[in-house]
């Protein structure tokens, strides 16, 4: 144990030193939830002039009716040719071609010969910009036509909210938020996925260092491989947790501070303010925050999530180290790499289903198979998952990885000290099987 301890030091002491680790562990927190601002505010904004698209319609139901944001229309009253031709001289987004409609048949209820030009294919969400605009225009004709009032028709027209609550054993219902649910979960799940291959590749490039280095030999003089191979997994993975740690306690101190300064002291301000004063935007946002949050098990969440991410951690780390003894350079570990990542794969694609049925046979399952619990567990608990369920994919885990600590160290106890030999899955089996 004091070997296995020493070399944990010696693995989190010249990690936590380095200027990288020390850079990637406070701009990590600053610079991810920038990076998400701007991808959604550039995906959101539609620049500083809209598009100008051309309107060739020769059904004659469409003049001045286009006003989708984020265009410009300019009606063309030559032919299609014509209007193609003007499409390639100018600059503009595209052309909507409207052939002549025949409305007068009640029963055709679908119409397909629309056409949309343009030089370059055009985004899923301006097509459908496009389509509803048509589908618009052409509903409000035939419903002209039909001489029924459009404001019985509109009355006739309603909107439905289902509120979810979730009932505890007592009988108290809790609001829950889906929506919220499904981003937490997703964002949980993915961020296991992302640890896996960051600090499991970083304990297989060191595993890797040495081995070439010829260093472990003189290592393994005085430490045996597998405690070796144990201080570095555990090292590795206290560089891990206190990257963790110290990325909740940051992202925890900007959210309660943006909370604060939206707020303005909401919780103080709501005893003291009367009923008839309106709270401000600002509060209003930090209180619909704070009513989201509520509806999730953030405590169980973050709890969990430094469960799994260990367990995922230790069981693919060991795995990782394996690879990493096996081999004598990056290239020739891909051969190996499939068989790991693939459980990991699957994981990942699943949680689209996940999400959509959490409480599925296919979710249950694969949230209780330690390869790809800490992943899928971690999508479903936002939604709220049996005690027993979360507690047996915990103990299955456990068990996990200490069978592929076990399974690692004894390929680790034989490769790490073999060198030039060509390396295949027999190879590895009867190191597996090896007495040493």
């Amino acid at each position: 144990m004091k070997q296995i301890f020493l070399v944990l030091k010696r693995e989190y002491s010249t990690r936590v030193k380095k200027k990288s680790f020390l850079l990637a562990t406070i701009l990590i927190p600053l610079i991810f939830p920038a990076v998400i601002f701007g991808i959604v505010y550039l995906g959101t904004s539609d620049g500083d002039s809209s598009k100008e698209v051309y309107v060739l319609d020769e059904s004659g139901y469409f003049q001045d009716s286009f006003s989708n944001a984020g265009y410009t229309y300019t009606y063309l009253t030559s032919n299609l040719e014509d209007a193609k031709a003007k499409l390639q001289e100018d600059d503009v987004y595209g052309l909507i071609h409207i052939p002549e409609i025949d409305l007068d048949d009640a029963s055709k209820t679908r119409y397909s010969d629309f056409s949309f030009y343009s030089e370059t294919n055009p985004g899923n969400q301006a097509m459908k910009n496009f389509e509803s605009e048509i589908k618009r225009e052409l509903e409000a004709v035939k419903l002209d036509r039909s001489g029924l009032d459009p404001a019985v028709i509109n009355s006739l027209k309603v909107s439905v909210s289902l509120n979810s609550f979730n009932l505890s054993e007592s009988g108290e219902a809790k609001e829950s938020n889906t929506n919220l649910s499904s981003a937490v979960g997703y964002v949980f799940g993915f961020l296991i996925y992302m640890f896996i291959f960051i600090y499991g590749s970083q304990i297989m490039q060191s595993v890797l260092d040495e081995k070439t280095s010829r260093i472990v030999e003189v290592i393994v003089s005085s430490v045996r491989p597998f405690q070796l191979m144990m201080g570095k997994v555990l090292g590795v993975g206290a560089v891990g947790v206190t990257q963790l740690l110290i990325w909740i306690v940051l992202m925890f101190t900007l959210f309660s501070v943006g909370i604060t300064a939206l707020g303005g002291g909401m919780e103080t301000m709501a005893g003291q303010m009367p009923a008839e004063v309106d709270m401000t935007q600002n509060q209003e946002i930090a209180a619909n925050i704070q009513g989201m949050l509520d509806t999730i098990p953030v405590a169980q969440i973050v709890v969990s999530f430094l469960f799994y991410f260990l367990g995922a951690y230790f069981l693919y780390g060991a795995l990782y180290a394996a690879i990493g003894s096996a081999v004598d350079s990056i290239q020739d570990a891909q051969q190996f790499m499939l068989p790991i990542m693939l459980p990991i794969i699957v994981g990942i694609v699943s949680l689209t289903f996940v999400l959509q049925d959490p409480h599925s046979p296919m979710a249950v399952t694969l949230s209780m198979i330690p390869f790809t619990s800490p992943i899928v567990m971690m999508a479903r608990l936002p939604f709220g998952v049996p005690t027993w369920q979360l507690l047996l994919s915990m103990v299955l885990l456990v068990l996990g990885f200490i069978g592929t600590i076990w399974m690692a160290g004894r390929i680790y106890r034989v490769g790490i000290l073999m060198y030039g030999a060509k390396v295949n899955w027999k190879t590895i089996a009867k190191w597996f099987t090896m007495k040493v």
